[in-house]
């Protein structure tokens, strides 16, 4: 893929490379073995939801309501015994709100940033009915799927792998990965040339909440507990971790290595951040900043300013 299309450039894989190296200098602590595994624990979740992110952004959608995703299926493997059944539920709930999201804003038109503050709003609520405060019980089997190592390597980076590699046999290797890129780049034309934008749309979103699931799911089994709140952050971050990492906002232009460095990014600022003793307040700032710098970074003929 040219890196017009994936949109990766020397900056944005220039960014967590520099990161990486001032972090080494500066927090002798930073290259610690058991540091460098805790960071890849606290980005797998990040990484995992910016996908899903990324397949919106590629129509160019957005989903803000991938936190409160996240927060409602944490909660629900936290409250359920039977870890198959809890899965199963916390997957029909991604489903229902991808098709509620795409619908919403492929049929009735609502705009997505409407639609998805919506049903964020929504989920939010349901999280705290069902857990009111952080608690539940994750079931042991799901813990030690996300935690340990397995032949040498760190759980979380298999969660990682997996879901890169289904988006990536989803938009490399299928009809509907083709028509995605289409939509995004010129949604009209694609309909004229028979792709059924509408249902290329709700299925973006569709699985942008499914990822959601997933890296809810993975954080939960993590902490072995639910949150209602521990996803509220993600919406923001997994936008910024997009533009950080080349993805055009308003569609067409992306990469699953744009993602991680996007997500690289984000991880690496936050242990930088804890291992130097810096305001963890500050977090927010610089991820404000990010986003602001990195949407003004890209072409204006490209995002149609």
């Amino acid at each position: 893929m040219n890196s017009f299309r994936s949109g990766s450039s020397r900056y944005t894989v220039g960014l967590p490379l520099l990161l990486f190296a001032l972090l080494a200098l500066a927090a002798p602590s930073f290259l610690a073995t058991q540091n460098l595994v805790n960071v890849s624990g606290q980005i797998a979740a990040l990484l995992i939801v910016s996908l899903g992110q990324m397949v919106v952004a590629l129509v160019a959608g957005i989903d803000l309501s991938v936190g409160s995703v996240m927060s409602l299926a944490g909660c629900l493997v936290a409250t359920q015994a039977d870890p198959l059944w809890g899965v199963t539920l916390a997957l029909a709930l991604g489903l229902c709100v991808g098709l509620v999201n795409g619908l919403g804003v492929a049929v009735a038109g609502i705009h997505p940033l409407v639609m998805t503050l919506s049903t964020m709003t929504f989920l939010q609520g349901l999280a705290y009915l069902l857990l009111p405060i952080p608690g539940g019980a994750v079931p042991p089997v799901l813990g030690a799927l996300a935690n340990g190592n397995l032949w040498g390597v760190p759980r979380p980076l298999l969660w990682c792998a997996a879901c890169a590699l289904a988006v990536y046999l989803l938009l490399h290797r299928t009809r509907l990965g083709l028509h995605i890129f289409a939509v995004g780049a010129n949604a009209r034309s694609a309909h004229l040339n028979g792709v059924r934008a509408v249902a290329v749309v709700v299925s973006a979103y569709v699985v942008c909440s499914l990822l959601a699931v997933v890296a809810g799911i993975y954080l939960a089994a993590r902490v072995s507990s639910g949150d209602p709140a521990m996803g509220a952050a993600f919406g923001l971050e997994s936008v910024t971790a997009v533009a950080l990492g080349g993805i055009q906002l308003t569609g067409g232009v992306g990469s699953i290595l744009g993602v991680v460095t996007g997500a690289l990014s984000l991880g690496l600022i936050t242990n930088g951040i804890n291992l130097l003793g810096i305001s963890p307040f500050l977090r927010g700032t610089l991820t404000g900043l990010l986003l602001l710098a990195a949407v003004c970074a890209q072409r204006r003929k490209v995002v149609g300013l």
